[in-house]
């Protein structure tokens, strides 16, 4: 019985038929007003439950969202970073600045700087 009161699939005229013909309950004014709070009570539930769904896939979305925007960020960064290095190894290769000494302060292999002063 209970099964067809909250059931979500089932109108609540469907519902006070059944009540009435199979569990052999008369449909007093008082007893439709209890199965159709009844019915607004598994329909409330139910909107309850698509709305903290819904709230809970923006949140993943967003949590999502702010971890590929801190990515891409960062790759950003080193790319600059990178870009910034490159024009500072540049300007010591061409000041004359010993590779390997420039090499070891960058962290780099002096045949990679080799490579730089190439291009």
């Amino acid at each position: 019985m209970l099964h067809t009161l909250l059931s979500n699939k089932v109108e609540e005229p469907k519902k006070r038929q059944v009540l009435e013909e199979e569990y052999d309950i008369q449909m007093s004014e008082k007893m439709e007003k209890e199965v159709s709070t009844m019915c607004n009570l598994s329909q409330g539930i139910l909107e309850q439950g698509i709305q903290q769904g819904v709230q809970r896939g923006f949140q993943q979305g967003e949590e999502k969202g702010l971890q590929r925007g801190i990515h891409r960020g960062r790759q950003e960064q080193r790319i600059k970073d990178e870009r910034q290095n490159i024009k500072r190894m540049k300007k010591l290769l061409a000041a004359g600045i010993d590779k390997a000494t420039i090499a070891n302060v960058f962290d780099c292999s002096v045949a990679e700087l080799e490579a730089l002063s190439k291009k």
